[in-house]
């Protein structure tokens, strides 16, 4: 027998309730039953994990180790569990996930306004397990980001809607010798030190090939997955952006010759879900919340207006 997750519960159980009659009483078992099932995951161990006394039983030092491991694996395979089978539904809960879209923020607004219920709301920087939690019930709509021309495969049940293409912008430090240029071409960038966020799902590779097609191999020196703009200001290196990015004191956030990386911006939920109809009306206030969010930004506006020129 292997040390498995039900035996850490029940390591956690008897540690919480301080007792093997009350422990038992909790995880509805005999006591000896429970008893039998505490030496046999001792013996696992090779030690043992709980004093007795008359007041009740306490973690040994060894059995302290084990409780602290089982506190942080436990809760990662209840996520785990429940990003992969379905859930349902909780009456008045709107579930989102979503990734490192700048349109989150209108994205939950947009629910707020058109679908009832309480929004609640889940980051998660992978879109393969946002198509799953979606598809799986898990969540009722998603936002991703998908890099390049690529297409999102999903599930026949999964409607994937594009709320927008957008270019990918750099991001620089404000004393940055490009930085007071109305665009930088990728090549010039070549011994820079990248910023570069490690969700993968293709990002990665789609970055790597842009880089090579410009001619150079990027140099990643810090791989990331939030902070990249205050490591930038920080003078740590350049990162790719979206375009619709506050620039912070100390950041430049410019344009790329020739566009040559484009992000969708993509809604995803189930056809046959009972609020589907809002969601499509999501994703129209989403297309519109997109045009306002753009015009916030000056040089995203001029890039827009000379491509439209």
């Amino acid at each position: 027998m292997e040390l498995h997750v039900r035996h850490l519960r029940v390591l956690r159980a008897i540690a919480r309730a301080g007792s093997l009659n009350r422990a038992a009483a909790e995880l509805r078992l005999a006591q000896p039953a429970l008893s039998h099932q505490l030496r046999r995951i001792e013996q696992l161990v090779g030690d043992r994990l709980f004093d007795r006394d008359p007041k009740g039983v306490r973690p040994t030092r060894i059995g302290e180790l084990v409780l602290a491991r089982a506190e942080a694996i436990i809760p990662a395979f209840d996520e785990l569990d429940r990003d992969f089978r379905r859930q349902p539904r909780t009456a008045g809960d709107v579930r989102v996930g979503w990734n490192d879209s700048a349109l989150a923020s209108d994205v939950f607004r947009c629910v707020r306004e058109l679908v009832p219920g309480e929004l609640t709301t889940r980051a998660d920087l992978s879109n393969t397990r946002l198509v799953a939690q979606v598809a799986n019930g898990c969540v009722d709509l998603a936002l991703v980001l998908l890099c390049g021309p690529r297409t999102l495969a999903v599930p026949g049940l999964v409607r994937a809607e594009r709320v927008v293409t957008e270019p990918a912008f750099v991001a620089l430090p404000a004393w940055h010798r490009l930085a007071g240029a109305a665009e930088v071409d990728l090549a010039d960038l070549a011994d820079e030190p990248w910023i570069v966020s490690s969700c993968g799902d293709g990002c990665r590779i789609v970055f790597r090939e842009m880089c090579l097609a410009h001619g150079f191999v990027p140099k990643i020196a810090h791989d990331v997955d939030t902070m990249r703009d205050r490591l930038v200001v920080g003078g740590h290196g350049v990162s790719l952006t979206q375009p619709t990015t506050p620039e912070l004191p100390g950041l430049a956030v410019r344009p790329l010759a020739g566009a040559p990386m484009t992000v969708q911006h993509i809604l995803l939920w189930r056809t046959d879900h009972p609020f589907a109809e809002r969601f499509a009306e999501v994703h129209e206030a989403a297309v519109r919340a997109y045009r306002a969010l753009a015009g916030e930004h000056p040089g995203y506006r001029r890039w827009l207006d000379n491509r439209t020129a």
